[in-house]
């Protein structure tokens, strides 16, 4: 792991020292979180605190599930890039 990734973790650690965490808190982390997930990391040995209010918050849960999936799939190049600002419909 590079240190640049070691010193946010630590720092999302320390955030999160009391092991209880509100959606706010939460949702804050999720597209970090979801990112190291999709590329291999695994969520309760980053953030158990984290992982344990996805388990008990639906709302949380279904936003970073998402963010997952779409990270994955870009990941997996099943996601195109698509801009449908310039077309027009004929």
């Amino acid at each position: 792991m590079d240190e640049q990734l070691q010193k946010l973790i630590k720092a999302i650690f320390e955030e999160h020292q009391d092991g209880d965490i509100d959606c706010e808190t939460c949702s804050q982390q999720l597209n970090c979180l979801a990112e190291l997930v999709a590329t291999g990391a695994e969520l309760r040995q980053l953030l158990p605190a984290v992982e344990a209010h996805l388990r008990c918050c639906g709302d949380c849960r279904e936003e970073y599930q998402a963010l997952l999936c779409i990270l994955r799939a870009e990941i997996n190049g099943q996601l195109q890039n698509l801009d449908y600002s310039t077309q027009k419909d004929s």
